[in-house]
Parts: C-alpha cells; structure tokens; sequence
C-alpha cells in the first residue's frame, strides 16, 4: 500500500543571537557556572542551547521563525475575481518565490515557468492568471482553448523565502569589498545589512551586481573594519534581538530559584517562582516583538 507522505519537514533551530552576542549584551548574568564543573566550551556550549529554547520561545509566540529561511507550503486556493492567484504564506516577510505548482490534481500539478511574474508585499504573493495554464484535465495541462474560473477550488505547493538575514560571515579583513557569507538566504541587491561585532559593527550595503543565492557578497564601498568568522550579518531588528536576549537571560535566572533557600537569620525565605520573579523581563520582550507577529 502506498503512503502519503508531506513536502514539509520543518525544524527551526535558528536562534536570533550569537553566544557572542549575548555574552557582549549588559545582562550582568553570570554565565561561567551553567554547567556545574564544566569548563569555557561546556558553558559556551549550554549557553548556545539556553538561546535555542528562548529564539524558540519567541517562536511560538510569533507563530514563525523571524530568521530568513527557505519553506515548502501546500494549500488549496481559488482565482480572484481580479485574475489573479493570492497566496498568503505563513512566514513572513517574503523576499523571494523560487517554485510555484498548481492544477485540479494534487499528484499531477503544473509548474510555473517562470517566477520572477510574481507580485510580492511582505505577507502576500500574487501571481497574474495571464502567465498560468489555465486549463488542464487530469492528465495534465490543455494546450487549446478554456478560461480560470474563481469558483474552482485547485491545488497549489510552492517554495519560497521569508524572513530577516541573520547569517554568520567568514573571515574579513578590513578594506576588502566583499564578504563571504555561510549561508546566502535571504540576501538580495541593495539591501541595507549590519555587521553584528561588539565596538567593530558597522553597516554595509549589498552591491547591484550580487548574483541572488550566491555566498560571495559585494559591498558598495570597503569594509572600515576586520571581523572573525561567525559573526553574524544581517537585517533582523534589534528589537527582536534584544527580546531574544532578555528572555534567554530570564531563563537562565529562573533555573532550580523555586527551591527553598535560607536567610542570614536563618529564617527560611519565600519560594517565589520564576514567572513572579522575572516575568518582567520577558513581558518586555514579548511587547518588543509585539508587531512581528503573524496572525493567522
């Protein structure tokens, strides 16, 4: 028997910030004793893991990944009375459409030749009927005669890229014109990106002659500074940033703290829990990234 099986595996394990990041953030939490006998990697290595579950916290509070990524969706849709297919993603903002199938049969569906027809705004795609074959049987496409109807509810499964560049670089020194980059999604000419590294950050702009998808980025003017490898460049706002960094510091802070403890007068102290103690901070947070969040 033959089993049906989804084109979306999803696993967001990208977090908003680096161990770097954090560790240059002003959160005056101790970070050397997450893992009790463990040394700098150990602690570095937990730390990476703390940030994972918050960048995964704010997640699940946005209802997506803020992060530029690439994802595979699947809907039933119907033509506009306008003309037009509609897609509304559930990741956004959308910067590129790289496949768009569509037709009455899921198992047989018809690809767009041609992508670069499509309309983009940040959580919408339009693509024009007059670049689709609008007639099909479940054979496939017609090559003569027919016309759309709004009516008729089709299959569609497409692939494209949402989300905010925050990707790490390899080495570069300064006054070099390009960077390399270990992952390109998301990069398009003429975006505006920032290098995130302590008193070294600066601002670049993506040069026109960037071919999109490639990790060799041309700058429109030279680098003022030398940076290491990981540090990370992109557009995501500071504001979720900064969220993902007090919540990982309220996270830290709220391990093994609803224990009793005693007091200097050897009374014993209140149990207070952690949502008591540091639900302010991550309040904060979840008010920064406010305006991020996809309602679906």
């Amino acid at each position: 028997m033959a089993v049906g099986i989804t084109t979306q595996h999803p696993l967001n394990e990208n977090p908003y910030v680096t161990v770097a990041e954090y560790k240059n953030a002003p959160t005056s939490i101790d970070i050397d004793n997450l893992v009790v006998g463990g040394n700098s990697n150990a602690q570095d290595a937990e730390l990476k893991n703390v940030i994972l579950r918050a960048s995964s916290f704010l997640d699940e509070y946005l209802n997506q990944n803020l992060n530029a990524s690439k994802q595979v969706e699947n809907q039933r849709i119907r033509f506009t009375p306008q003309g037009f297919i509609s897609l509304h993603p559930n990741n956004s903002p959308v910067i590129s459409l790289s496949s768009f199938q569509y037709g009455s049969d899921p198992t047989n569906l018809v690809t767009l030749p041609d992508c670069s027809v499509a309309w983009f705004e940040d959580q919408q795609i339009v693509i024009p009927v007059s670049q689709l074959s609008t007639t099909w049987t479940n054979q496939g496409p017609l090559s003569f005669g027919g016309a759309y109807s709004n009516s008729q509810q089709i299959f569609a499964r497409y692939e494209y890229t949402s989300g905010y560049v925050n990707n790490p670089i390899a080495t570069a020194t300064a006054g070099q014109s390009t960077l390399t980059v270990q992952d390109a999604t998301g990069i398009v000419a003429g975006m505006k990106l920032r290098i995130y590294d302590g008193a070294s950050s600066e601002t670049v702009t993506v040069n026109s002659s960037y071919t999109y998808g490639s990790t060799t980025v041309p700058l429109t003017a030279a680098l003022s500074f030398a940076h290491s490898a990981g540090v990370p460049l992109g557009n995501l706002p500071n504001a979720i940033k900064e969220a993902c960094i007090l919540v990982t510091t309220a996270f830290i802070k709220m391990r093994g703290d609803t224990s009793m403890t005693m007091n200097v007068t050897t009374q014993a102290g209140a149990n207070i829990t952690g949502a008591e103690r540091y639900g302010s901070e991550i309040a904060t947070a979840l008010q920064m990234v406010q305006l991020y969040r996809r309602v679906r």
